[in-house]
């Protein structure tokens, strides 16, 4: 993969509600809005999964978001559009326009709505790219590879009756695949796929498998949470002359925004 590409990592938009136990699924409006002003005042542009790796000039920052979740739409896309940024969705095709979902291989219950296709139509119009998160949000690397070829294929057939467009991008549910997993993937067209692991400077400068994409995941809405970001995301990219970069902004935007803990 090129080093100049880095690939962010999200789920839902929003406050975790009081009996969420994997609260940093959740990531702030001002918390992602803060990201993305970090990358851009370090010079990434921003493109879909797809755009970035079939160009991968100049530096290049990818927003995903796995699931599918409505608040991805309601709450995430305004700040994206604030940033004309174009982000690419993984959505599980089972569970598409459905309410108060949850599921069994989840460890939470934690009842979600779920985008619908009209909304996923209306971001693919705004320049989104929509791709597969298989058929059912299970972990796949415990499945027959018969099964996985049903979940797979039912999921990228989805996309393309209701979207008009094959998607060949895809996000392995709870990070977990197999080479079967893989191979499959390839059979029916998927180029590019991402983990749950995350990228270091290392892996970002070495050849990667294209369907074994790392992330930088993203999650918070506290004081320590901006600072965590701040850290990790200049540790990926270099620090240096990021660092500067960053910082010649303290005084007209960054410190006021961590003074007031730039949260709820």
């Amino acid at each position: 993969m090129n080093q100049n590409v880095l690939i962010l990592g999200l789920h839902r938009v929003g406050f975790p509600p009081p009996n969420a136990k994997i609260r940093g699924l959740f990531v702030s409006p001002k918390m992602l809005s803060f990201e993305l002003w970090l990358l851009e005042k370090l010079g990434y542009r921003f493109a879909t999964l797809k755009d970035a790796m079939l160009d991968p000039s100049g530096k290049t920052a990818v927003i995903t978001f796995d699931d599918g979740y409505e608040d991805n739409y309601i709450d995430g896309l305004p700040v994206l559009d604030s940033y004309n940024a174009p982000a690419t969705i993984f959505v599980v095709t089972a569970d598409v326009g459905k309410k108060d979902v949850c599921w069994e291989e989840a460890g939470e219950q934690l009842p979600a709505d779920m985008i619908d296709w009209e909304m996923l139509a209306e971001l693919q119009r705004k320049g989104w790219e929509v791709g597969s998160h298989s058929h059912q949000h299970i972990h796949l690397d415990r499945r027959r590879s018969v099964d996985q070829e049903s979940l797979i294929c039912h999921s990228v057939f989805a996309i393309e009756e209701r979207l008009g467009t094959v998607p060949i991008s895809f996000a392995y549910p709870y990070g977990r695949f197999d080479e079967n997993t893989k191979t499959i993937l390839r059979r029916f067209g998927i180029r590019f796929a991402v983990t749950t692991e995350a990228p270091d400077r290392a892996s970002r400068a070495a050849s990667e498998d294209l369907l074994e994409l790392k992330r930088l995941s993203l999650g918070g809405r506290r004081f320590y949470h901006y600072a965590r970001v701040l850290f990790r995301t200049l540790a990926i990219v270099g620090f240096g002359e990021s660092f500067r970069t960053v910082f010649r902004e303290a005084g007209t935007r960054f410190v006021p925004v961590i003074a007031k803990r730039f949260g709820r």
